[in-house]
């Protein structure tokens, strides 16, 4: 997933060659001449709602997917896309703190998220720790403490045992034939 780049909004063309495709996209819509080299670049996951399905292109060198991520700024206002591919512990991280930068740059807040940190106005924002994660801990401990059902003491005559297991019982053609 190192040096992966994701393009989104390409449209499907049966019998395409999706490199060619990539390197035409990169020509016309980011005004990227140069020859860049590709390791692989193919379609994957499933068909968006238009019946699209993104590209993954991996670059040789991290220069060329810095200098294209760098032109993505164009397709501002288009229905294309470009992001970075990163690993499933990072995007789950990013999913969290993107609300966050959303509302910075909406606070007129410089705010950038690199990989899976977030930074306002050049500082790393630290997340508040969760209360009611806290709260919830707290009370499934107090659940444990609790004693259960069969440990409370029923004044209602003498303790019965236990009841077998199903598997353990004695069916009624077995008592016949031991009282025969």
């Amino acid at each position: 997933m190192q040096n992966n780049l994701i393009f989104s909004g390409l449209r499907y063309q049966p019998d395409e060659d999706t490199e060619i495709k990539i390197r035409d996209f990169i020509n016309k819509e980011l005004g990227i001449y140069n020859t860049l080299s590709f390791g692989n670049v193919h379609r994957f996951g499933k068909k968006d709602r238009n019946g699209i399905r993104p590209i993954v292109a991996r670059f040789t060198s991290r220069r060329d997917l810095e200098y294209v991520l760098k032109c993505a700024y164009r397709l501002k206002g288009t229905d294309y896309g470009i992001k970075e591919q990163f690993p499933k512990e990072i995007e789950l991280k990013r999913k969290e703190l993107y609300p966050i930068l959303k509302q910075a740059k909406k606070d007129n807040n410089k705010a950038v998220l690199v990989r899976d940190r977030l930074y306002i106005n050049g500082e790393l924002y630290k997340p508040q720790p969760n209360i009611s994660n806290t709260q919830g801990r707290e009370f499934r401990d107090s659940l444990i403490d609790r004693p259960t059902h069969s440990q409370i003491p029923v004044n209602s005559g003498p303790p019965v045992p236990p009841r077998p297991y199903k598997r353990s019982r004695i069916n009624s053609d077995e008592i016949e034939n031991t009282h025969l």
